[in-house]
């Protein structure tokens, strides 16, 4: 079974069987980063294989509280902004907490990093209140941080949603090689600043970029934000999901499809690369994403190789990660002794 079919199928047998009800899937990524809009896709072709309907879809931006019947299931993407770095989502997913206490709530696989103990010791008070909530970590290091911290008694381990799109239908867009190679480097707040990600990780005539369009005018983009902007959500939905989500797909699939090997430290240049069939060398970004999630599902994969980690930001990975469950510790005493 190669990588991506065994990746598919810890995914089915994880999450199909929870989502026994009617559902809407909300927080989805009305933004530039081909990445999500790869989770998102890879999420959609697994629920179109489900029985049941989904109700409502909507961003963070475009969602409007409804009423819900309690056996209606609410579905929150997967991704990589778990923690403090991207508050808005983890703000809208305690305000979905908040809003509807008694309908299941799965969040679908997540990166987790914190900057700050305090604000992890919050946010888990907050998601342990929530007696129907399932939490599912992308890598080990965020299964281990949202079991130490107690976001919930419901917390289990699945990869990423990419690895459920088609690939067939992926390689409907893919384009013929121009013989170079690509260095794939964001340049966005989890950019890597070591020599790992520079032109020195790679011999080959190569280019080097980050996604198409990223952190510069999309048109199709700015069509959308003003919708968002002129209040016209439902309209706004509806083009993010039929129109912009492919659209930006068959870009992210011609942009690397083009190269022959691809290094990568954003983590969807590499899934996706790898899910086209590419040698795919993956760098490190800023926090240990991207070795985290290879140690825990691509590790021994044939065509897919993990750079030389500088062992410093190992060590400094562990050594945060000890101290804020130590300071949670001290939180949790602290506020046991107030009552």
């Amino acid at each position: 079974m190669d990588i991506c079919t065994k990746q598919y199928e810890l995914i089915r047998t994880a999450l199909v069987p929870l989502i026994n009800n009617d559902y809407i899937f909300i927080d989805l990524p009305y933004y530039s980063n081909i990445g999500d809009s790869l989770i998102w896709k890879g999420t959609e072709t697994l629920l179109a294989t489900l029985p049941y309907k989904c109700l409502y879809k909507a961003s963070c931006k475009t969602f409007q509280s409804i009423p819900l019947p309690q056996n209606v299931i609410i579905l929150l993407m997967g991704g990589g902004n778990f923690g403090d770095l991207y508050p808005a989502h983890n703000k809208f997913r305690l305000k979905i907490l908040k809003e509807y206490p008694n309908n299941r709530i799965i969040i679908l696989p997540q990166t987790v990093y914190y900057e700050g103990a305090r604000n992890a010791v919050s946010d888990a008070i907050e998601f342990r209140k929530h007696k129907h909530l399932t939490l599912f970590a992308r890598d080990r290091y965020s299964y281990r941080f949202l079991k130490a911290f107690c976001f919930g008694n419901d917390i289990h381990l699945m990869p990423d949603m990419a690895f459920c799109i088609d690939r067939q239908w992926l390689m409907s867009f893919a384009v013929p090689s121009v013989g170079k190679d690509l260095l794939f480097h964001r340049i966005d707040k989890e950019m890597t600043y070591s020599n790992d990600a520079n032109s020195d990780s790679i011999k080959t005539d190569h280019d080097t970029s980050d996604w198409p369009l990223y952190g510069q005018f999309d048109p199709m983009l700015a069509h959308l934000n003003d919708l968002i902007t002129e209040s016209k959500m439902e309209e706004a939905d509806d083009y993010a999901t039929n129109t912009y989500l492919q659209e930006r797909i068959k870009t992210g699939v011609r942009f690397i499809s083009q190269y022959d090997n691809v290094y990568s430290n954003r983590l969807h240049g590499a899934i996706l690369s790898i899910l086209l069939g590419k040698e795919t060398y993956i760098i490190d970004n800023s926090y240990g994403k991207n070795s985290q999630f290879y140690d825990t599902w691509l590790k021994d994969t044939d065509g897919v190789t993990l750079l030389k980690r500088k062992k410093e930001s190992n060590i400094r990975r562990k050594l945060r990660f000890v101290y804020h469950w130590l300071k949670s510790q001290t939180n949790i005493i602290s506020l046991r002794s107030k009552h």
